[in-house]
């Protein structure tokens, strides 16, 4: 006796003949063109202190920015996120649009050719931004590290 088989019952049938590893691996590879590598982002906190102390320092309307040349082949990105902003979500949510942000315009900028640490300060004010007007004041912001980065 045949039973009627519904497209979720077969994806999931799929799935299921799918080992973990091969689960991991594709979701690994799905992932990682997208992502931000863990060499490129700034992680401790003697580096964030080396850029504040001797990095030069832009002000927009979201964001205060920190940035230093780097020995480096590629730029770094350190992202802070004060309780002022709110809680955790609202923190999260700013850390990602910036991530998000300098992912996308790292390339076009030419900021991995200028090889710098960056460390990004998100404001207060920028809770109550729309991704767009946040998005297009980091973009800004962005340029004008590049151009002063070039002198």
């Amino acid at each position: 006796m045949d039973r009627p088989s519904c497209p979720a019952v077969v994806a999931r049938a799929a799935s299921a003949s799918l080992s973990k590893q091969a689960l991991a691996v594709f979701a690994v590879e799905a992932a990682r063109p997208e992502a931000l590598p863990k060499a490129k982002r700034l992680a401790k906190r003697r580096e964030f202190l080396h850029v504040y102390e001797t990095g030069r320092k832009l002000f927009s309307r979201y964001t205060v920015v920190f940035f230093l040349p780097s020995g480096l082949p590629h730029s770094r990105i350190g992202i802070t996120a004060t309780k002022k902003l709110g809680k955790a979500n609202v923190r999260n949510r700013l850390k990602r649009w910036t991530r998000e942000v300098y992912r996308r315009k790292r390339e076009p900028l030419g900021i991995d050719r200028r090889a710098l640490d960056v460390v990004v300060n998100v404001k207060p004010n920028a809770r109550d931004a729309s991704f767009r007007e946040f998005s297009q004041d980091f973009e800004k912001v962005l340029q004008r590290v590049v151009s002063d980065a070039g002198r």
